[in-house]
């Protein structure tokens, strides 16, 4: 069995701390002891809704104020151009624009009709969230045979699980990095998943297993690696009919 290695990435600096509401302000105070009384600490006990730590999206609405950090099942793709860098190089950034121009509309498209979402933008990449990780699988298999026969390749990489949602449209968590990181070791027209051996398609060819040395991970094994023949299209009939014509 093969062994990936994936690049290390660049470290983010940490965003800064958003101001504090009044009901944060308050809730602060209590906990610190400033003008805390019983009655107080009991009253906002009671003011602040009981929510599940793991959210199934069908749990009782709760008022703005309150701030959550849920756990969420879902899925995530990470899609990427391979060699984007050198096809700038060498066919200019106008032609490069357009390629990607092409790319982020085919990932709109696929991920939209497949009940998935791009969860955001990574310069020549995307990463495509869905709640069950059939359709992701579907999508990131479906925009990697789109530009099969194009002068550059993509390549992907799916993990699940459970993360936190962040700020409302940003995820946290093992499965986002592991996505991640098996896209960074996949090659060229190549989608390595990991968690998802129940989900693949049928029209998607698993041509084997990898074990990946992520960075700051470790090493995962059992990685499936998938693949998308030609073959896979489905069949288009005709809407056109051949009439014959009488006139000789």
């Amino acid at each position: 069995m093969a062994t990936r290695t994936s690049r290390p990435s660049a470290q983010k600096r940490p965003k800064a701390a958003a101001p504090l509401d009044g009901a944060q302000r308050l809730i602060r105070r209590v906990v610190q002891g400033d003008d805390a009384s019983d009655a107080t600490v009991h009253r906002l006990t009671e003011e602040i809704p009981a929510v599940p730590a793991d959210g199934t999206g069908v749990e009782r609405p709760v008022p703005e104020w309150v701030e959550l950090s849920q756990s969420l099942e879902r899925s995530f793709a990470f899609v990427d151009l391979c060699g984007f860098t050198r096809y700038t190089e060498q066919h200019g950034a106008h032609a490069a624009t357009d390629v990607l121009t092409r790319f982020r509309a085919a990932c709109r498209d696929v991920a939209t009709r497949r009940g998935a979402r791009i969860g955001k933008w990574l310069g020549d990449g995307a990463m495509i969230v869905g709640t069950e990780p059939g359709p992701v699988v579907a999508a990131a298999a479906e925009i990697l045979l789109r530009f099969g026969d194009d002068p550059f390749e993509v390549h992907a990489g799916v993990a699940g699980g459970l993360v936190l949602l962040f700020e409302g449209d940003d995820y946290i968590g093992r499965p986002v990095n592991l996505a991640a990181r098996l896209c960074e070791a996949a090659g060229p027209g190549e989608l390595l998943a990991t968690g998802v051996d129940e989900h693949i398609p049928d029209w998607v060819t698993r041509s084997g297993t990898v074990t990946v040395r992520a960075t700051g991970i470790g090493d995962l094994t059992d990685v499936a690696q998938l693949r998308v023949g030609s073959d896979a299209w489905a069949p288009v009939e005709s809407s056109l009919e051949l009439v014959p014509n009488d006139e000789g």
